[in-house]
């Protein structure tokens, strides 16, 4: 299975703090999984954003030394969900990932000369 080999990889890579093959195992992870769906439009929808979605991973990764191990749990947890058959586990475990990430990316940006760029917006996307 895929899935199961860029798990594999992202492991592996994650012990020898490899950032850049980390990177490139993830997203053979998220390639193999879009591509397991089977769904033509969840597959274009997906697409169309990746790029900008690789562009802020690249970043995080490669300034993420110590963490890449804390990351492999995420996967780990969605391939768990996956024998499973519990979506819901799945699910949750992406949304846990982005967050984290998400969280990641701002306190970087919070602590460079580009935080004056940035603006409290209660109604933004959470």
């Amino acid at each position: 299975m895929e899935l199961i080999t860029a798990l594999d990889k992202m492991e592996t890579c994650a012990e020898k703090n490899d950032n850049r093959g980390f990177y490139k195992a993830l997203l053979d992870f998220t390639a193999a999984g879009i591509g397991s769906t089977k769904n033509p439009v969840l597959l274009k929808v997906v697409m169309g954003i990746m790029p900008n979605l690789q562009r802020l991973q690249y970043i995080a990764i490669m300034l993420k030394n110590d963490s890449l191990k804390e990351n492999v749990s995420y996967f780990r947890t969605i391939i768990e969900a996956l024998g499973e058959k519990n979506p819901e586990k799945g699910v949750k475990a992406i949304e846990a990932y982005i967050h984290s990430e998400k969280d990641y990316a701002l306190s970087l940006v919070k602590n460079s000369p580009l935080s004056s760029f940035l603006i409290d917006d209660p109604v933004g996307p959470e």
